[in-house]
């Protein structure tokens, strides 16, 4: 795996999620009320961070 290919994909995953989330709201899919309250754990998303680069597997030669 290289270098950035764990970070990267993890923060595609995120932005992919956060659209499809945005979009479904648009669409009346999602009950916005119900994402306000979601939003209210945003600190779980760094602290969601803090541990993929804590328990990504370091390189020893660099």
């Amino acid at each position: 795996m290289s270098r950035h290919g764990r970070g990267g994909r993890f923060g595609a995953i995120v932005l992919i999620l956060v659209g499809v989330v945005g979009l479904l709201a648009n669409f009346g899919l999602v009950d916005k009320e119900a994402l306000r309250q979601l939003w209210k754990l945003w600190p779980l998303i760094p602290l969601a961070i803090g541990i993929a680069f804590l328990l990504r597997p370091r390189s020893g030669g660099q």
